[in-house]
This record gives C-alpha cells, structure tokens and sequence, in this order.
C-alpha cells in the first residue's frame, strides 16, 4: 500500500476572475488521489492565489493525520466579507467551481461564510449541498445522504452541529493537551484569540467541560476576567455579531486585542486567521501550550521560539481537523449516527491524534510539526477506496 507523498505544487488551480467586479477567486485541489477532496470556502479581503494553495495543502495534511481516505482542497475569493454585493460575488463564482463540487470537491464553510449561506447558493445551482461530492465518494443514494446531511442542522448548545462541529474539534484538541500536560481540566486556564465560529465553538465545548476561559479577543477588542474571575462564556456567545464580543457593564476588563498575548494561561488558542503569532508575538506568549485552531496562524518561525521556549504546539494540521473529522462521525457508521454520537467520535479521535504528536515528538526529540509530518507521511494511500468508515482491506470501507 503506497504512502503518502505530496508534490510541491497542488494539481488543481482554477483562478476566476469576476465578469462583473473584477475581483479575483481561486479553487486549489491539492492532489487528486483519491476519491474526494475537501475544504473550506472563504470571503476575505487581501486573499491570494498562495494563500489558497497553502491552505489547500494544510488540508491534505488534516486528512492524513486523521486517517481520512481524502486529499485536501481549499477555495475562496479576494471580497470584502462586508460588502452589500457578496452574496451576488458568491453566487457567480459558484458557477466557475460547481462541476468540481459535482464531481469532487466536498464544500465547508470558512473565514465569513457559513454553511446556511454557502447551501442557499448551491441551491440556487440545483445542489441539494455543497458536499453532494460526499454522496457520490460513500456511494450513497439521495434519500441517504439527505438523512445524513439533515443531523447538521440540528441544535447544539447556542449553535447546530455545522456551526459547532470545527470548534468543538478544537476544543478537544485543548482537551487533549491538558492531558498530555497532566493539567486537571477543573484547574486549567485558557485564552482564546477570535470569536467567530470556529473560536465561539471552541469556547462553547471547554466552558462545558469545565476549563476555565479568562480572555478572549476578537479584531478590536480583548476581554478579560477580573483577577482570578472567568468569563461567563455563554451570554457573550448568545449576543455576539460577526464575530465581536458584547460589552456589558461591570462585566470583565476590556483592552487592546494586542493584550491576549500578554495574559498569563496554561493553554493560549489562536483562533481568527493566518499569521497571528509571529516571532514578536511567540516570544511574549506567557502560555504553557498553543492549540492552533486558524489555519496557518503560527509562523514557521514563530514555532521555532515556541519549541525553544518549551512552550507545547499543537499545529493547526492536527488542531484544526474537527470539520473532517466530523465528516468522518457523519457519514463512517453503517447507521445514521445522533448529534452526540458524531461529537463523541471527534472527541475520541481528536483526543488520541494530539496525545499522538505529543508522543512522537517527545520521544522522538523533534517539534510537535515534525512529528505530526513524519506521522503524515506515514500514511497509506488507498485511491479508489470511500473515504469514510473502517476501510476492510477488500477495497471498500465496512462503516
């Protein structure tokens, strides 16, 4: 059975350039061997062709590390997230990627996009979803895969399972890193960088499982516990908008954004965008452990102070598979799973995949990003086999 090498440059580059605005999109799939891809959709203003293929490959690495049978893929468009005209912006790019989305690529939301959003559109194309590539990859009749894409509307917490499943994820990553660290759960202090989905869904599972949340941030603001307080985290949760914290009286200390690097914690998680903890900010972290969430949001640099400072990573390849290895929860088993029992399975996964790295990289005398890499490589590759389920050696996957 092969093992998995990436080439340097990804196999599919589709660049869109708008008709109407002018504005630039891209659709990287990394590599195309196996049956399906996957990968976020995002808006962002600045976005570019290298970033996209970077992510597209931070995605192929997610897949490999979780033991998913599916290459990574990743697209998006260089828009301002805010404008009146990106829902129209959406749409008309949807038309440069939807026979990708047929044949191939499995749609996730991203940076400002959600999947209520992002399947209005497809709709619109005749999609029943923006991951109807999953369908055709599991060998799934229509009536099956609606049953299966229906447990992602249902309700979790202040969200639904599509909104909470990435950030849950994370979460367990952070979980996951305490017990490596042999720090209590009860006892821990964690800061959170972002509060969009991915962080809101992250700061929703720790809050109940019990980790104590100090500061978070968000693009303006940082809020943070009074002395020896915790954030109460589920009223900010409920009356946050696009992504900022609500401000109430007497209610925390709020600060510059810059200030979450300086607050004192066992686990800091970085959880906005890329390129966020650069060397500056690697060197003033008072953290025991990083749990990246953003894609990319650690410099290579910046993981070099961290490693030197023997502050523990977890990079976002490991960190910021929740969305995949949800997927795998959904649509693996033989019978259509519960909410719970698709968080269960990213817990479980999520848990041993950090435990894993950890492992490797302390008995190996390496950074958490080479042990995760050397893990990656470690791979089978398996083409022609479904990506989800417990592949039975014949070809297929036994659910």
């Amino acid at each position: 059975m092969p093992v998995s090498p990436v080439s340097d440059e990804p196999e599919v580059v589709v660049e869109y350039t708008d008709p109407v605005e002018g504005f630039k999109g891209w659709l990287v799939i990394d590599c195309l061997t196996h049956r399906l891809c996957a990968g976020g959709l995002r808006v962002q203003k600045g976005l570019s062709r290298d970033c996209v293929v970077k992510l597209a490959r931070n995605m192929t690495l997610k897949m490999r590390i979780a033991g998913i049978r599916a290459d990574g893929a990743k697209s998006g468009i260089d828009y301002d997230p805010m404008s009146p005209g990106k829902d129209q912006a959406l749409e008309r790019f949807f038309r440069a990627i939807v026979p990708y989305m047929l044949d191939r690529y499995s749609v996730g939301p991203d940076l400002n996009t959600t999947m209520p959003e992002l399947n209005g559109i497809a709709a619109r194309f005749g999609l029943p979803s923006i991951k109807i590539a999953v369908a055709r990859a599991q060998g799934l009749t229509d009536e099956e895969f609606a049953q299966r894409t229906a447990i992602l509307s249902q309700p979790v917490g202040f969200s639904t399972l599509a909104s909470l499943r990435s950030g849950a994820g994370l979460a367990y990553a952070c979980l996951g890193t305490l017990d490596f660290l042999d720090i209590p759960v009860s006892c821990a202090t964690v800061t959170i960088q972002g509060f969009g989905g991915l962080a809101g869904g992250a700061a929703w599972c720790l809050n109940q499982a019990g980790v104590k949340i100090i500061a978070v941030s968000d693009r303006k603001k940082m809020l943070r516990a009074d002395q020896g307080g915790v954030l109460d985290i589920e009223p900010l949760l409920r009356h946050a908008t696009h992504g900022l914290i609500p401000i109430f009286d007497d209610y925390g200390t709020v600060e510059e954004n810059t200030r979450i690097y300086d607050v004192e914690c066992d686990v800091f998680i970085p959880a906005a965008m890329e390129k966020t903890v650069t060397e500056a900010e690697a060197r003033r972290l008072k953290a025991r452990a990083v749990v990246c969430g953003a894609n990319l949001a650690v410099t290579p640099a910046a993981e070099r102070i961290l490693h030197e400072r023997g502050i523990l990573l977890v990079p976002d390849m490991v960190a910021g598979c929740g969305g995949s290895l949800s997927m795998a929860g959904l649509f693996g088993p033989e019978v259509t799973p519960e909410v719970e029992d698709v968080l269960s399975f990213v817990e479980r996964k999520m848990r041993h995949m950090v435990n894993r790295v950890c492992s490797r990289s302390k008995a190996s005398g390496v950074s958490t990003r080479e042990a995760a890499m050397q893990l990656c490589k470690e791979a089978p590759l398996m083409p022609g086999v479904k990506p989800y389920g417990t592949f039975d050696g014949h070809g297929e996957s036994s659910g």
